[in-house]
């Protein structure tokens, strides 16, 4: 009765209104005037929680027409249970704000080694240390963080345990400025250039032949994962498995989503700021290279991330302007010629995602190919739990895909390890 009333309620009115509605209507019934305010407030937060959580708590949707979906139907209870988020996260941008405020950052010794590429730059990976014997042949897990991430990250740190709990050596890929790295060039990186990931993976399977790799990719990091899937340079890795993590499909409809004025207050002007962050910190580059083709004073001055894409990112990858770029940049595409198990797993809500451009076709015609996607959960956020400063559902479910695509699958003769024993 509860779950009828609330949904009733939703439809009658948008959110501004749901909540002068009961704020005045029930406060002028229940308590005097003096204290109507506070009162009918605190009604109306408490009223809007429940429905929230009533309306949040569903099973993921799970789409695919292959084995992949299948095997996760039958393995998964991460994906065909129930996600409760956390009750007092009203709406995609809590999930995504709250995860980067509460989330500790695990503590973790990492050694990180610099790759020389052919144009003279570098980029970073960072391993982590275990201790113990070391096995040459054990799963490796290889984290590609989003836009401006890297290793400090709380969010690819906790990615990182996930690799840890399943007995894999983790390793994470930092773009090139990211994670504190170093820039030997003016060149960073692009959305749909897979240079580097391709010479990080190629490397990596030198080393370990005979061990399995799996991503984790995630937003801008899925992009030039699902990429580099789409690319010749995937058949000569050991890459096995992959998990894309809020990931954007459209750039055209991401750079709208993105332009939005609460996405621009909240998301757009503090990721700007880290791209500028990353130029800044290498200034010498721009400004002492007579051969460099942007201008360092004209990007610094960028507004939005679609201005700084034209003034940098376009010009530094070769492309006219950000409408080319952008429209080089559209990973649904490439979703057809992927040929490895990949699980896309996203929240309807996100925020700098539009859920209409959401990948439906492609999923269902590539039987290599499976999707998640939950109610609510924001961008990368996907809290759960009254106080959620610790691994999120979004962990629970890398943890288990990593399970059951490496040991169930590739290990058959490998115990699995019981979630609940890591968390």
């Amino acid at each position: 009765r509860i779950q009828i009333l609330f949904e009733d309620v939703g439809k009658m009115a948008s959110f501004g209104q749901i909540g002068t509605t009961l704020a005045v209507s029930l406060g002028a019934y229940f308590f005097p005037s003096q204290i109507i305010r506070i009162r009918s407030l605190i009604v109306f937060m408490i009223g809007q929680i429940i429905y929230n959580f009533i309306k949040s708590s569903k099973k993921p949707e799970l789409l695919g027409q292959g084995r992949l979906r299948q095997m996760l139907e039958e393995r998964s209870t991460v994906f065909t249970n129930i996600y409760y988020p956390t009750p007092w996260c009203i709406g995609p941008h809590f999930h995504t704000l709250l995860r980067v405020i509460l989330q500790y950052i695990p503590k973790l010794r990492m050694e990180r080694e610099y790759l020389a590429t052919r144009d003279g730059g570098q980029f970073a990976l960072d391993w982590l240390v275990t201790v113990g014997p070391d096995d040459l042949d054990k799963p490796i897990l290889v984290v590609v963080p989003g836009i401006t991430g890297g290793s400090h990250n709380n969010y690819v740190r906790h990615l990182a345990l996930n690799g840890l709990s399943n007995k894999c050596r983790v390793i994470i890929f930092n773009n090139r400025g990211c994670g504190f790295s170093t820039l030997l060039t003016g060149r960073t990186y692009s959305g749909s250039n897979t240079e580097d990931l391709s010479l990080a993976l190629s490397t990596i399977s030198d080393r370990y032949p005979n061990a399995p790799i799996v991503i984790v990719a995630v937003s801008l990091g899925g992009m030039i994962t699902t990429h580099y899937l789409a690319s010749s340079e995937c058949a000569t890795s050991n890459l096995r498995a992959v998990c894309i993590v809020s990931s954007p499909w459209n750039s055209f409809s991401t750079s709208e989503s993105v332009n939005e004025p609460i996405n621009h207050v909240l998301y757009e002007k503090y990721i700007l700021q880290k791209l500028k962050n990353i130029l800044e910190r290498h200034r010498h580059l721009y400004v002492n290279d007579r051969g460099c083709p942007i201008n360092y004073r004209t990007v610094m001055k960028s507004q939005t991330l679609r201005e700084f894409d034209d003034r940098f990112t376009a010009k530094m990858f070769g492309f006219k302007d950000w409408r080319e770029y952008y429209q080089h940049g559209h990973s649904y595409k490439k979703l057809p010629y992927v040929d490895i198990p990949t699980l896309i797993i996203t929240a309807e809500d996100d925020p700098l995602s539009d859920g209409n451009y959401l990948p439906y076709t492609e999923v269902e015609r590539n039987p290599n190919l499976a999707m998640v996607i939950t109610k609510t959960g924001g961008h990368i956020g996907f809290l759960e739990g009254w106080m959620p400063s610790g691994p999120t559902w979004l962990n629970r479910a890398v943890t288990e895909f990593i399970q059951i695509m490496i040991y169930s699958n590739f290990l058959q003769d490998t115990e699995i390890k019981d979630i609940d024993d890591y968390y």
